[in-house]
């Protein structure tokens, strides 16, 4: 609603709390004009931090089904099973040439070369 200003008979809203001409401050509206003016947006709150959740048994399981399953799906354990293949028959063969050795160190035999006579 437009009224008159009191001061300077301008005119003035009776909602406005003071007069643009010449700054008059309308008592009523002046109270009431700090509660009625919207407060500033305040920033939502930040949600607080998730709680740690610990993993139960059967996530640990499956965890490690998955990771055992990518390790034999890889080529790692080809690899490590021919190496100890390999070692394994490596080691055979030295030792069958040590136990060789061993049985041709026994007691050495004079060998005796006589010339045949001839007739």
């Amino acid at each position: 609603m437009i009224i008159a200003c009191p001061e300077c008979s301008g005119k003035l809203s009776s909602a406005a709390p003071s007069c643009p001409h010449c700054g008059y401050v309308q008592k009523g509206v002046a109270a009431a004009a700090p509660a009625a003016a919207p407060a500033p947006a305040a920033k939502p709150a930040e949600p607080p931090p998730p709680e740690l959740i610990l993993p139960t048994d059967q996530h640990v399981k499956k965890a490690a089904r998955m990771v055992w399953g990518e390790w034999v799906h890889s080529s790692v354990w080809r690899m490590f099973i021919g190496s100890a293949i390999l070692l394994g028959a490596l080691g055979l063969l030295a030792l069958v040439f040590m136990l060789a050795i061993k049985l041709n160190d026994g007691p050495t035999r004079e060998v005796r070369i006589e010339k045949a006579e001839r007739p």
